[in-house]
């Protein structure tokens, strides 16, 4: 019983030392990249509102200047209003996922590092 309490124990303080030693691990890969700011956030939300607002301005502007040099029952500003919308948002996407794919690869990079030092010891 006490052989089972024992191994009990070591299988918890090697989890323990494995969990403080990922979290140190994080820690300093974070100092050396440095931490993400408030301002980088806004920054990052700066950037998808421009994307979606100026093709949507564009779009507007361009549909108001077809309204006034050829005018028709369809309202193409509004019209292009709404394909300026549509432009931004697939514009937004694309960015968003370029950076979603840019920390999913340091992530899995940082992983196949822990790993390689581990398979090392």
């Amino acid at each position: 019983m006490n052989a089972d309490l024992k191994e009990a124990q070591n299988k918890q303080h090697e989890k323990f030392r494995r969990t403080v030693a990922s979290k140190e691990k994080r820690r300093i890969r974070a100092g050396k990249k440095g931490t993400v700011g408030a301002w980088t956030a806004f920054g990052s939300m700066g950037v998808v509102g421009w994307f979606v607002a100026l093709p949507t301005f564009l779009g507007s502007l361009f549909g108001a200047w077809l309204d006034y040099n050829w005018p028709s029952k369809i309202s193409w500003t509004l019209t292009m209003l709404g394909a300026g919308l549509f432009t931004g948002c697939v514009f937004a996407g694309i960015w968003m996922n370029r950076e979603k794919n840019k920390i999913i690869k340091e992530r899995e990079e940082w992983e196949a590092e822990e790993k390689e030092q581990e398979d090392d010891k």
